[in-house]
């Protein structure tokens, strides 16, 4: 039975991945050895699910419809830059989320809270509302990259409005993942 690998993510908009990639530019200065995502693969996942039956997949879609029915569209902002675990050891680099966090906090609970009701194991972290922009290889040139995330941390990526989120299906090859959008839901004015 065919399996595909899925998760649930909010799409960004043209102006926000051309400052991500500015933004990306700007930190490949410092010659870190970071892998970075590519701008066009950059999306605010809210749950991963894994390898899902199709048969699974039409479930999630009316389970992930139903949890988001009390939700009306919302602005976010893109900003904040920053590292997991933390500044000064730098995993993984992410943008966060500034304006509309708790709205997607209580979004990404809502589905959780839903899709555990078909057998999705719930997440055992919080959820945190961020943007990845590359994951470090080694230690070279991590003193460097640490000045220019210092320095940039304040950066404003842009802002948008939430209009629907994506089941997307993500296909991992090897010159990097390829990412296909299996259905749209559309928030619904309240």
């Amino acid at each position: 039975m065919e399996k595909i690998r899925t998760f649930i993510a909010i799409k960004l908009t043209p102006e926000i991945l051309s400052n991500i990639s500015k933004l990306q530019e700007e930190l490949k200065k410092t010659s870190a050895q970071v892998k970075w995502v590519k701008p066009e693969n950059i999306h605010l996942t809210l749950k991963f699910l894994g390898h899902i039956t199709l048969e699974k997949l039409e479930k999630v879609k009316t389970f992930t419809r139903e949890a988001l029915r009390p939700f009306a569209p919302f602005e976010i902002s893109v900003s904040g830059l920053g590292a997991f675990p933390r500044i000064e050891y730098p995993r993984v680099i992410w943008v966060g989320i500034d304006e509309g966090k708790e709205e997607l906090k209580r979004i990404a609970f809502s589905i959780e809270e839903n899709l555990a009701k078909i057998s999705f194991t719930k997440e055992k972290r919080p959820f945190s509302p961020h943007l990845t922009l590359g994951r470090m290889k080694s230690l070279k040139g991590r003193e460097r990259l640490i000045e220019a995330l210092a320095k940039l941390m304040t950066s404003n990526l842009g802002n948008m409005k939430v209009t629907k989120l994506s089941i997307m299906k993500s296909e991992l090859r090897p010159p990097g993942p390829v990412y296909t959008t299996l259905e749209e839901i559309v928030l619904q004015e309240l």
